[in-house]
């Protein structure tokens, strides 16, 4: 039973190299990063094309950078507090 697996192994391996030369384009199509390459060129799109929708994605990345921002301080200000306060 082993055997068989191992030889079923080698020729799926085959066959997909095979595919991969032969047919690059339609592997690459299949593949899931294709789709994801496309969600990701369909959202520049949408940002160069719709002011609204790029303000709006441009607010959403500053309130991040923010949030990021306090945690990063906020955290700073415990591990000062936990350290037995103001150094001087």
């Amino acid at each position: 039973m082993n055997y068989v697996c191992e030889r079923l192994a080698l020729a799926v391996g085959a066959v997909e190299v095979w595919l991969r030369v032969c047919f690059p384009r339609l592997v690459w199509a299949l593949t899931p990063r294709g789709r994801e390459h496309r969600r990701l060129v369909a959202e520049l799109r949408r940002l160069e094309s719709d002011p609204d929708y790029a303000d709006r994605w441009r607010a959403e990345l500053a309130e991040g950078l923010r949030q990021l921002r306090f945690e990063r301080a906020l955290e700073t200000l415990l591990r000062d507090l936990a350290d037995g306060g103001d150094r001087p």
